[in-house]
């Protein structure tokens, strides 16, 4: 009980996090469907990681110029880490959603690489001398351990959100359509490519926006986790998405919750609590198998 006392004594200091996380969790708890349909995880990995990629680079870009992107409101918009993480997630989204003409380049390998070489482009990024200084700062942002968010960057993830889901209402049959069975729509003369692109436009803008706010691990966890766990609950699609989104912000809460309480990383405790609703799926998966 005192530790929820503590825990709400200190809320002057938690309630924009808090919205951030929430924020992030509903919103890629309802595009994760999308992505576990499509059998797009590592595209998300490769995504979060990437816009990553360009947080780090833009502190990196910062030190050239002798200014440091962490200290918001002093920050030219043109440095501004949201935009370097918007502009590299987008090429990403756009490279992933071509088909290589090369018969044995799979679009998985280009995947897989991506993810490799942004992986290798983080580390030698935040254990550059230039950025020394700054690199525990980044580390945060990238993994999740970032205890202020400001509220700008809450006002540009609820943009961002509410862009996605206007497309998504607009769009939703094609991209349902697309994203579950690709070779049919493509076979009735759906715009896969088209509709693939937008929809990977849409989920690396806000991957990228949320990746700035919450950090790139627990970014990854809402978008596979959540809606991993609904989809082997049931199979209906209406419920898939509210129990992916519910289970998405409940994550989000109890998992800053126990991080402030217990003074654990915060994308880490996220990311464990996001786990827990994984096991009824596999209790039902299990006793399936048992038959």
């Amino acid at each position: 009980m005192s530790g929820f006392l503590d825990f709400w004594a200190g809320r002057d200091l938690w309630v924009e996090p808090m919205i951030a996380g929430l924020l992030a969790g509903a919103i890629l708890g309802y595009l994760g469907v999308f992505v576990v349909l499509k059998r797009m995880v590592f595209v998300s990995a490769a995504l979060s990681e990437i816009s990553g990629v360009g947080v780090a680079f833009a502190f990196y870009v910062g030190s050239l110029v002798g200014i440091d992107p962490h200290q918001h409101g002093a920050v030219p918009l043109l440095l501004e880490p949201t935009w370097f993480s918007l502009l590299f997630g987008c090429f990403a989204a756009f490279l992933f959603s071509l088909r290589p003409g090369h018969r044995k380049l799979a679009p998985e390998t280009i995947v897989g690489l991506g993810y490799i070489v942004a992986s290798a482009l983080v580390l030698a990024i935040l254990n550059s001398p230039r950025i020394a200084q700054e690199a525990h700062a980044v580390g945060d942002i990238l993994f999740g351990n970032a205890v202020t968010v400001p509220r700008a960057q809450i006002w540009v993830l609820f943009a961002a959100s509410f862009a996605a889901m206007v497309v998504n209402v607009l769009f939703f049959k094609e991209l349902l359509f697309v994203s579950y069975d690709p070779e049919t729509a493509l076979v009735q003369g759906v715009g896969v490519f088209r509709y693939e692109l937008m929809l990977n436009l849409v989920i690396a803008v806000v991957i990228s926006v949320a990746t700035r706010a919450v950090g790139a691990l627990p970014v990854f966890a809402f978008t596979v986790i959540p809606a991993a766990a609904a989809l082997m609950i049931t199979e209906r699609m209406r419920y898939t998405i509210a129990l992916s989104v519910g289970f998405g912000i409940v994550s989000a809460a109890i998992g800053y919750y126990v991080s402030w309480v217990e003074q654990l990383p915060t994308g880490a405790s996220m990311v464990v609590v996001a786990s827990f609703f994984l096991l009824p799926g596999l209790l039902k998966i299990l006793r399936r198998s048992t038959i």
